[in-house]
């Protein structure tokens, strides 16, 4: 008898131990936002700037020196360090501000290819989201689609200690990043 309340004692606290700390589980929430990047007005109002042009490339070619159109038509273009400000606008606090993003590509002739970076989002009501991004750029009916997924952590404001996973979808007319419009849908995991 005593070696069978011993064994349920034992059941009891490890069911616990295993059942205990999901009452102390992080909060998740869901968050959606638009972003703008379109420094000339070409989409709507000006919005955004570009902080650097980086370097391009143009395997087999010469650079054009045309910000538009950086590399011979036909030809492949390989950018790095290209930096923008674009604005994201959500109703959720955490997600709405201004977002400095380093863009590098791989592009094929057709401006389609791997696409990769970082970000870092002041936002408005105090806190910055830095993080990754990485995606594949196709061409699609006269305009690139690129969904990229995306990885940050938030620092200090309203999101101190927490931590963002999801996609932003962006869209463009352009094949060098001069203009383009996104849709942002991201899960946030608050650990406080």
């Amino acid at each position: 008898m005593k070696k069978g309340l011993t064994s349920c004692l034992t059941v009891l606290l490890c069911a616990g131990v295993l059942f205990a700390p999901t009452s102390f589980a992080a909060d998740k929430f869901e968050v959606t936002a638009s972003e703008v990047f379109d420094p000339y007005g070409i989409l709507g109002p000006p919005t955004g700037e570009f902080l650097s042009f980086g370097t391009v490339k143009c395997p087999g070619y010469e650079p054009t020196g045309n910000p538009a159109q950086p590399c011979p038509v036909g030809s492949r273009q390989h950018t790095r360090d290209v930096v923008v400000k674009s604005r994201t606008e959500s109703s959720d606090p955490a997600m709405s501000g201004w977002m400095t993003v380093v863009l590098n590509s791989n592009l094929d002739a057709d401006g389609a290819g791997p696409v990769w970076g970082t970000f870092r989002t002041e936002l408005d009501g105090g806190g910055i989201w830095e993080g990754t991004w990485q995606g594949l750029r196709t061409a699609e009916d006269g305009y690139w689609l690129a969904p990229l997924h995306v990885v940050g952590k938030g620092y200090g404001g309203l999101v101190d200690q927490m931590q963002m996973m999801g996609e932003d979808y962006i869209w463009s007319p352009f094949t060098p990043p001069i203009a383009y419009l996104g849709s942002i849908s991201v899960r946030i995991l608050d650990p406080k």
